[in-house]
């Protein structure tokens, strides 16, 4: 069990008001992950401040490692995942019941395919979304979902049968919950800024050369292109938001050049994610074209970024190069965590 505030009396909720820069939609500077954790720390008595900066961590944007999942490690938190194989789902059901029964929320990460309402219910075995499950009574299964009209409070109430159990084939559990800090900015800056530099510097190299060499522009697959949204607005944007949020309102202008650089950034993430996600209606592998040119502004702005904390931090701006391949590699490790059904995925081409 977590250090945590148990026993709190506040609902579980999704409520723009109160959440970080929430102002249209869910995916406004967090995905539907960390809008599940935002809630869970919320209802533990942060203040939307308190979640930039208890989520905030040195920037790393392709991610090195073989985990292609959602960030799991936080200074706040930790979000212990428990996995199952397709099919398997109904196995995980007892212990996800159990958790919620007892008052412990649970991140859930459904299968598609049994999942009631999804788009795929029925056709493929994709993991694409991501709800808060708190409260299990006669009723159902009570859920948070960024998905769920915004007039019944993003809310919905599922009835426990054989398909719910058995798209319980991921969930997460928040672990390790601290309450929440009372530092200023500049404090957070002297913490996450110069571990971000190398990092950031590898990784618009890696944006230039994928932009430039890896993908010409011309023909993507769809389930590349779905792992690019999943990695943008799932990844990189957040980060980008989260510490621009950190920062914010600091005294040292210099650090709030890092956060309004860090905001911009964030807000060309967002509009390259959302624009992939409106593509993805056409189910067409050449009207990903139009995304191209986003991925070189994605990079333009890090860049900006870069230089307002090399200035911060008095250092001169890394030196990095890379081939796009690592990119490359993310995505595919991003299009086979949510869509690849327990399978590898058929041979995926650039055009």
């Amino acid at each position: 069990m977590s250090r945590a505030t148990a026993g709190s009396d506040r609902p579980y909720s999704f409520d723009p008001a109160a959440a970080l820069g929430w102002k249209n939609i869910g995916l406004d500077g967090l995905g539907c992950f960390l809008r599940s954790v935002e809630a869970v720390l919320l209802q533990r008595g942060y203040a939307a401040d308190d979640v930039a900066r208890g989520l905030a961590a040195p920037l790393d944007l392709v991610r090195r490692g073989e985990w292609y999942g959602p960030m799991s490690e936080f200074p706040a938190c930790t979000a212990h995942w428990y996995l199952a194989d397709i099919g398997e789902g109904h196995r995980q059901w007892p212990r996800v019941a159990e958790l919620v029964t007892s008052g412990t929320p649970v991140v859930l990460m459904p299968d598609g395919h049994h999942w009631p309402g999804d788009d795929h219910e029925g056709k493929e075995h994709y993991h694409h979304h991501m709800v808060l499950a708190h409260r299990l009574d006669a009723e159902g299964l009570h859920l948070l979902d960024t998905d769920a009209p915004a007039e019944e409070g993003h809310r919905r109430v599922l009835p426990v049968g054989d398909a719910l159990r058995n798209s319980c084939t991921r969930y997460a559990v928040l672990e390790r919950i601290d309450p929440p800090g009372g530092r200023r900015p500049e404090e957070y800056a002297a913490a996450l800024v110069r571990p971000s530099l190398v990092p950031l510097a590898e990784d618009i190299a890696e944006l230039r050369a994928f932009h430039g060499e890896v993908w010409s522009g011309a023909r993507l697959p769809l389930l590349l292109a779905k792992g690019m949204d999943v990695w943008v607005l799932g990844d990189v944007q957040p980060q980008l938001f989260l510490l621009g949020h950190a920062l914010a309102g600091a005294d040292d202008p210099r650090v709030a050049e890092v956060s309004r650089a860090s905001l911009a950034a964030a807000a060309r993430a967002q509009k390259a994610g959302l624009l992939l996600l409106g593509l993805h209606r056409f189910r067409s592998e050449g009207v990903y074209a139009v995304t191209h040119e986003e991925l070189a502004a994605l990079a333009d702005a890090c860049e900006e970024l870069l230089t307002a904390m090399c200035r911060y931090a008095d250092a001169a701006r890394p030196v990095a190069t890379g081939d796009g391949r690592r990119l490359e590699r993310r995505l595919r490790g991003e299009a086979q965590w949510c869509f690849g059904e327990g399978r590898p995925l058929p041979g995926l081409s650039f055009g």
